[in-house]
């Protein structure tokens, strides 16, 4: 005996759904939940419904996709009726109009269902024969966005009725309650990103993503509010809609559904949510009010956008002070690791704040600010949220905050930040500051934009068209995920040419800036790497002392150190990153795409005329680049210096000279001209400089 169409429109639906999770699952985070045959099985079981009732074959269905498709745009629907908003006010007036409309109706008596006016994204549902077919977002509430499959990864969502025949159209409020909401702002806050300003605004990007996996990763709940077909279903009042959506399988809300007479009934509802308000599992900002007959909804009807049966009697905002809830650890693309509070949404100059700065960790203990405590809000220059006082402490107090030993995001040890607090003849005084750093920029994924940024600038290795938003754009595409990925674009030359902004001559244009940075200078390519407190001049001095990448890679700290101008702190980062296995996976796979040219001569600077000389320059040089006059020293063995001290040796003095001089005369550092310096270059090259011009291009 075959099935009917009532059972394979049930199975395909559960078939789909398992099926679309297991690739999600594979395609997006490497799982293998299931072995290869049981997903093989199922997936021909769907094949074999489809065969027998193609008219239940959907869009989306698994047998009709490669893997997990990110989708490229979304499709416009029309609502099964217009999508119209609630008339919302705080003052009570908005629930006195109802009550005058109800007696003019001549039902004062009426009964009024109140629930909590959950800070989600409506949305539309609409189910044909028991399977969810589409859908949609509000949009302008006549058209909608399809979001069927993003959807259709909302567990409170049913993927199939579990009673019902015929057309089913359900309207109801897509939310992330409280403790998903801080859940999910603290996971991104960490990872450096912009966290969400208050649950709606987390609902409506999760189900706004193009890739349905992201959307599933969202701990997204579903509150179902109304049956917009009530007369096709034979449901004459909330009662029974209510009661329908228990059985169909969406989640059960009774204990926020109440029913009464009067606005004494909504005065009492309100006044207890408000004083609520905070233990909800969920965020509210008021009341929905509605009218529980059907038929006496259709005799009040409605006006062009809102109707007359129902409304919404909103809570005062919050204003300034909140609760801090949480205190995440942010890693900026510097690696800079600030900590922030996640507060419940407040209120503060017109805009909801739910997450704010703590600058560092300093400042958490001078301001002693914990879990837990209510605190005061501000925008510093009316733009970043700021917590500048603890209100009220919370009893009993949770531990204070310590700074952590590992990056949250990549797991390296952290290091404090230092700063200079003295400038003395012997040279600099620092002390540890309040600042603590994750080092390992080239592999944290916190880090991984500034890491995009920095390799493809001009000083690195200058790969014209990656600037800032093109990083930004292609890894939001998934093109850009590390380092390493910038070499595989090659492969997607035909999602390249389709992206916004783009085409083909701009595609292939970034393609040759990415293959012309074959072969660049070992110098430019350490710097590249952004390695902590390796700049320009210390990837210069590195790359002539070792003379090639594996050599540098392989060194030890006492290697490291008898580079001219490579102290215990530079030495003590080159050893932290090339012994961290996550950042020397990235930097030797760089290194195989790259194959950074190895430097002639290399580690003969002890040799070289010029071997152990600082030299400064101050002033404007006549006909002659800053750039090609620190070469000429570099390629005598000497170094280049930015500032004078008792170490400098030589300071060439140009036109219009800066305080550098005056710095040099009260050292007592000689000082020539440029006409000197460049007859001492001449004179050392000849006495044994390296062969070669004393200018190559090519170098950074």
């Amino acid at each position: 005996m075959g099935v009917s169409k009532k059972q394979a429109a049930k199975r395909i639906a559960e078939l789909s759904a398992e099926l679309r999770r297991l690739s999600l699952l594979y395609y997006s985070r490497g799982v293998s939940e299931v072995a290869d045959a049981v997903y093989d099985r199922m997936f021909r079981e769907l094949q074999k419904l489809e065969q027998q009732f193609p008219e239940l074959i959907l869009p989306d269905s698994p047998t009709q996709t490669v893997g997990a498709p990110i989708q490229t745009s979304f499709r416009p629907v029309t609502h099964f009726q217009p999508m119209l908003s609630l008339e919302s006010k705080v003052e009570f007036a908005v629930v006195e109009d109802l009550f005058k409309r109800l007696e003019q109706a001549g039902a004062p008596r009426a009964e009024i269902l109140a629930q909590p006016k959950i800070d989600g994204l409506s949305i539309e549902l609409l189910y044909q024969d028991g399977l969810l077919t589409v859908g949609s977002t509000r949009g302008d509430g006549i058209t909608g966005e399809d979001i069927t499959p993003n959807l259709r990864t909302v567990a409170d969502i049913p993927g199939h009725l579990a009673q019902g025949e015929g057309r089913v159209v359900v309207r109801g409020e897509v939310y992330m309650d409280r403790e998903g909401f801080l859940a999910l702002n603290r996971e991104l806050v960490e990872r450096g990103q912009e966290g969400f300003a208050n649950p709606r605004n987390a609902a409506a990007g999760s189900l706004r993503q193009l890739d349905p996996a992201v959307t599933a990763s969202r701990p997204l709940k579903f509150f179902p509010f109304e049956v917009c077909n009530p007369e096709e279903l034979g449901l004459d009042n909330d009662h029974q809609a209510l009661a329908a959506f228990k059985a169909w399988g969406f989640p059960d809300h009774r204990q926020h559904q109440h029913w009464g007479v009067g606005p004494e009934f909504l005065r009492a509802r309100h006044a207890d949510y408000q004083a609520r308000r905070e233990e909800l599992p969920f965020e509210i900002d008021g009341l929905v009010v509605k009218v529980v007959d059907f038929a006496l909804r259709r005799e009040l009807g409605q006006r062009s956008r809102t109707p007359r049966w129902a409304v919404a009697w909103k809570f005062t905002p919050r204003q300034e002070v909140t609760t801090v809830k949480d205190i995440a650890v942010q890693v900026g693309r510097t690696g800079k690791l600030t900590p922030v509070a996640l507060m419940m949404p407040v209120d503060v100059g017109g805009v909801t704040v739910s997450r704010a700065t703590l600058h560092n960790f300093g400042r958490v203990a001078e301001m002693d600010v914990r879990v837990g405590d209510q605190v005061r809000i501000e925008r510093a220059g009316d733009v970043i949220p700021q917590v500048v006082e603890v209100v009220r402490q919370a009893r009993p107090r949770a531990p204070q905050l310590q700074p952590p030993a590992r990056c949250p995001v990549c797991g390296s040890e952290t290091v404090q930040a230092e700063k200079v607090v003295k400038h003395l003849k012997s040279g600099l005084v620092k002390e540890r500051g309040a600042n603590h750093l994750c080092p390992n920029h080239i592999a944290c994924p916190a880090q991984i934009k500034g890491a995009l940024h920095h390799f493809a600038s001009r000083d690195a290795l200058d790969i014209a068209g990656l600037g800032n938003k093109r990083v930004l754009q292609l890894m939001e595409q998934g093109l850009l995920t590390d380092l390493p990925s910038i070499y595989r674009l090659k492969e997607h030359r035909a999602e390249l040419v389709g992206l916004e902004g783009w085409g083909e001559l701009s595609a292939d244009n970034l393609l040759a800036a990415i293959e012309k940075t074959r072969g660049a200078p070992l110098a430019r390519f350490l710097f590249a790497l952004g390695i902590l407190n390796v700049g320009e001049a210390t990837a210069r001095d590195l790359a002539q002392h070792f003379g090639d990448y594996q050599s540098l890679a392989g060194a030890s700290q006492e290697e490291l150190m008898r580079v001219p101008g490579v102290g215990p702190e530079v030495a003590a980062s080159l050893r932290r990153f090339f012994a961290r296995p996550q950042s020397r996976a990235a930097a030797d796979a760089l290194a195989a795409e790259v194959r950074p040219a190895p430097v002639e001569g290399a580690g003969r600077a002890q040799d070289l005329p010029w071997a152990g000389l600082s030299v400064v320059f101050t002033g404007a040089l006549e006909g002659l680049a800053r750039s090609e006059a620190a070469e000429m020293v570099r390629r005598l063995g000497g170094r280049v210096s930015g500032s004078v001290s008792q170490a400098t040796g030589l300071v060439v003095v140009g036109a219009d000279p800066g305080s550098k001089a005056d710095a040099a005369r009260r050292l007592g550092v000689e000082m020539i001209n440029q006409e000197e310096f460049l007859r001492r270059v001449e004179k050392a090259s000849q006495a044994g400089g390296p062969a070669g011009p004393l200018f190559d291009r090519g170098e950074p």
